[in-house]
């Protein structure tokens, strides 16, 4: 839920009929980023490393001979 736009002390704070009720809409109107990331079968990034900026380091890493393959 906090990839939503709720932090977490948001939802401690949330009364529990609100959660159910939020969780009853997400049911017939899931999150964008939740469908596509599983139709894409995409997991959440790793962080970023500090040494690495651009991220580049991951990417590579991700792809070691240099062809990226649809799955």
């Amino acid at each position: 839920m906090t990839a939503c736009g709720f932090t977490p002390d948001q939802l401690d704070a949330m009364p529990m009929h609100d959660v159910l009720a939020l969780l009853r809409y997400w049911w017939d109107a899931p999150p964008t980023h939740e469908i596509l990331a599983a139709v894409y079968q995409i997991s959440r990034a790793p962080s970023r490393c500090a040494d690495d900026p651009s991220n580049i380091g991951e990417l590579i890493a991700g792809f070691p001979d240099g062809v990226i393959r649809h799955r």
